[in-house]
């Protein structure tokens, strides 16, 4: 039977969700019928394969590889492409699916258009809704657009993922996927780079599950070590655009490095893989990637040191000694149901702390509110300001009618003197302290504890101060 478009679906561990993935084929607008779909069995150790082997006992276009050990995602895909037999292939993984327009559309746009690659838009799936995260490689289309020169497009370098691409045969050969994390990114630049002209389509979509239990959401030492070596293969491409990608993933490492508790031996060796990886970062390209995505946390003096410091130094000075939050913090809101203020009753946050931050808190479960407490951030010396609500108190060192309240304690709070409906948000301005300001601070508290004691007093193991 002839086809006329393959899909690749790797399987392993998916007996929850890979009904939900084949229904999205089998129910395709382009009919089952004309498409080709290989299923590559990854020695999966559930029931995943008695539920595929229902439908390909039903649906003569299924066709079942099986891996002799388990290989992992890129080589199972690489497996199921030595299988195709149309001139068109797109990749789904076995947890995800897409919309049933998705094939017969993009056959469509392709034919009238001569792409010999086609990208649709991706969307991420929560269980119960559909959302679109902000994410640089999450960019959606919002309007049909056909591409000849892909430099001029810069931030489609950071489409990475293999699937929500539909395939020409002529780029088949540059379709190889690495062992390991990561597998799709230089091979989905490499296609980018290549493709004569690319079609960006609006009218489909590919749904991503954000399944907690997926292995990219478990940073651990290959995450890091994997990801230095896509950084290098992306510097050998030797493409300004890509370069971009390349720094991205650079920030990344930085940040999965600051914000676990990571072995020192750890964080070293991270550190100096990531040196060994990276080619030298000019400040020019640091700005370009800035101006594509202006509201990325961008580690910009830590990139440009890299090659500056042996690894020790570089971790003390950047992630031991650097006084700005480099990672998300925890915002909390304590609810006084009139037994006080208590850890049962609050709900935390967790922000990037900027100069300026904006935070809404869901009160709808509460009831019978008599008062708020906001903690702003724990662990850091900061002065603030609350821009939108009253506040009657604060534990800060000076007046809380001045026009920020400075705080040299590691819990700082307010008590807010506001409305109380089903939500509240809280504009607030927050700076951290430096050397001197919490030395001017010291020594001022220092100065008022010394006029105020004119007798010696006791200390705790009763010897005279």
């Amino acid at each position: 039977m002839s086809y006329k478009i393959s899909v690749v679906i790797p399987v392993y561990n998916v007996e929850n969700y890979v009904s939900q993935c084949l229904d999205s084929i089998v129910n395709q607008t382009l009919g089952i019928e004309n498409i080709e779909v290989i299923i590559v069995n990854d020695q999966t150790q559930d029931n995943s394969m008695d539920i595929i082997n229902e439908y390909a006992s039903r649906y003569p276009s299924f066709k079942i590889i099986t891996n002799d050990v388990n290989k992992g995602l890129g080589e199972s895909r690489n497996a199921g492409l030595e299988n195709v037999t149309t001139d068109y292939v797109t990749f789904l993984d076995s947890d995800d699916f897409i919309s049933l327009n998705t094939l017969e559309d993009s056959l469509s746009k392709i034919n009238e258009s001569g792409a010999d690659l086609l990208i649709y838009n991706i969307k991420t799936y929560t269980g119960n809704e559909f959302i679109e995260e902000e994410s640089v490689h999450n960019q959606n289309f919002t309007e049909n657009l056909l591409v000849d020169d892909i430099n001029n497009y810069p931030n489609l370098f950071f489409s990475t993922s293999a699937c929500n691409k539909v395939y020409h045969r002529s780029l088949f050969p540059l379709i190889r996927f690495s062992k390991g994390l990561y597998e799709d990114n230089v091979v989905t630049c490499n296609v980018l780079l290549s493709a004569k002209n690319i079609y960006l389509s609006k009218d489909s979509d590919y749904f991503y599950r954000k399944n907690p239990e997926s292995i990219t959401k478990k940073i651990s030492k290959d995450n890091i070590f994997y990801l230095c070596n896509v950084i290098s293969d992306l510097f050998e491409l030797k493409n300004k655009n890509v370069d971009l990608l390349g720094l991205n993933f650079i920030n990344d490492v930085l940040f999965w490095t600051y914000y676990y508790d990571w072995p020192m031996d750890d964080e070293i060796s991270f550190i100096e893989r990531l040196q060994s990886s990276v080619k030298i970062i000019e400040e020019k390209n640091i700005d370009a990637f800035i101006q594509l995505f202006p509201q990325k946390i961008v580690y910009r003096e830590d990139i440009l040191s890299l090659s500056k410091f042996d690894s020790k130094t570089f971790l003390a000075k950047f992630k031991y000694f650097n006084r700005m939050n480099k990672v998300n913090s925890t915002a909390s809101l304590y609810i006084d149901l009139g037994n006080g203020f208590n850890e049962k009753n609050k709900i935390s946050l967790e922000y990037m702390p900027k100069e300026n931050n904006k935070l809404t808190f869901d009160l709808s479960d509460f009831s019978k509110i008599r008062a708020l407490r906001f903690d702003p951030l724990e662990g850091d010396f900061i002065k603030s300001k609350i821009n939108n609500l009253n506040i009657s108190d604060a534990n800060c060192d000076n007046s809380i009618d001045d026009d920020y309240q400075l705080f040299s304690n590691l819990d700082p709070n307010y008590i807010l003197n506001c409305e109380m409906g089903d939500e509240l948000t809280i504009d607030f301005d927050l700076i951290f302290l430096n050397k001197q300001d919490i030395a001017n601070l010291l020594i001022n508290k220092n100065n008022i504890i010394n006029e105020s004691n004119q007798k010696p007093k006791k200390g705790r193991f009763n010897f005279l101060k």
